[in-house]
């Protein structure tokens, strides 16, 4: 029936859309979605997923658009599952910095880590698609419509293996970390990559790293102005380019901007890490900063800076490399 097909299209739709609304707020990166430039399995297999189910619907098959739908629920829900549990481990873990004069910095970090309104796009999606499939298949069974079921086997082996192959990449996956979470790739350890936490055992770079600081590294291209946010408006923000001109990669990169007034002198300052390597880092690409190769943002990315005030004079602001970690040779 025809709402049976437009409400399987419509879930398709907002499945769709959904992937790319945000699902969580990291300090520093800001709103995130999980299609995530297209490097998430989960929002590929919900790609998918939901083509798949709007094909059925255009083919007046909506009643075998159930399989994808309820395929698309379970990969979801696991994922959804997964950045909770790992949620749950970061606070634990805030136990471990007792002691360090930064704790509390990384304790504000991870409680301002907030769900978006993207999880009910989604699952707004997901529900019309399996309702629309369930009601088209009930209308089928009463006689108000017939198709032969050959290719519904086909819609739900297909969909069958979209679900074996996501979930069980994500739990292989987890097992070379140490993590049941580690495919997400919305894992909180993206507080680590913007937020530098040192230790009472060494503050600030060596003399090795200082010396290669001043003569291989090259910060530049630094824009600071306001940008326009889609949920927050018009916001300060910072970017700027890195390149390696010595011999050694990188493991990490802190850089520390301050703001200034009208008059030039400064009135805050941010600190950034857009080279951070490390074993639970999955938010970001996780990429060393190797000789001659060069770090930028992603295109229309920025980092924010909401903490400025009002009293900063767009455009005033200077950037400088403050610590670095070098690569085991």
């Amino acid at each position: 029936m025809t709402t049976n097909k437009n409400m399987v299209l419509a879930g398709a739709a907002l499945t769709i859309v959904g992937l790319f609304c945000p699902i969580v707020t990291l300090p520093f990166l800001g709103n995130v979605n999980l299609f995530n430039n297209g490097s998430n399995l989960f929002a590929l297999a919900l790609l998918a997923l939901a083509v798949l189910a709007g094909a059925m619907a255009l083919n007046d098959r909506e009643g075998d658009a159930f399989w994808p739908g309820a395929t698309s629920a379970a990969v979801l829900a696991w994922n959804f599952a997964s950045l909770q549990y790992h949620l749950a481990q970061v606070k634990s873990s805030m136990s471990e910095l007792e002691g360090n004069p930064f704790a509390g910095v990384a304790k504000a970090a991870v409680g301002a880590v907030q769900l978006q309104w993207g999880w009910l796009v989604l699952s707004l999606g997901v529900g019309l698609l399996i309702y629309g499939g369930l009601k088209a298949r009930r209308d089928r069974e009463l006689g108000h419509m017939e198709f032969a079921d050959g290719p519904a086997k086909t819609v739900a082996a297909v969909s069958l293996v979209v679900a074996v192959v996501t979930i069980g990449g994500s739990l292989l996956n987890s097992f070379g970390h140490g993590s049941p979470a580690a495919d997400t790739k919305l894992e909180t350890a993206a507080l680590t990559s913007s937020t530098t936490l040192p230790t009472t055992e060494a503050e600030g770079p060596s003399a090795e790293e200082a010396a290669y600081i001043r003569t291989n590294l090259r910060l530049y291209d630094l824009q600071a102005k306001y940008y326009d946010s889609m949920l927050d408006g018009r916001i300060p923000g910072v970017d700027f380019k890195i390149k390696n001109l010595g011999n050694r990669t990188l493991n990490g990169v802190t850089v520390r901007v301050v703001f200034q007034d009208a008059e030039g002198k400064p009135i805050a300052e941010e600190e950034y890490n857009p080279v951070l390597v490390t074993e639970n880092n999955f938010m970001g690409d996780n990429t060393p900063l190797r000789p001659n190769y060069i770090w930028q943002n992603e295109p229309d990315k920025f980092y924010q800076a909401k903490s400025v005030p009002s009293e900063w004079a767009e455009g005033k602001a200077t950037a400088t490399i403050t610590d670095i970690e070098f690569a085991p040779k």
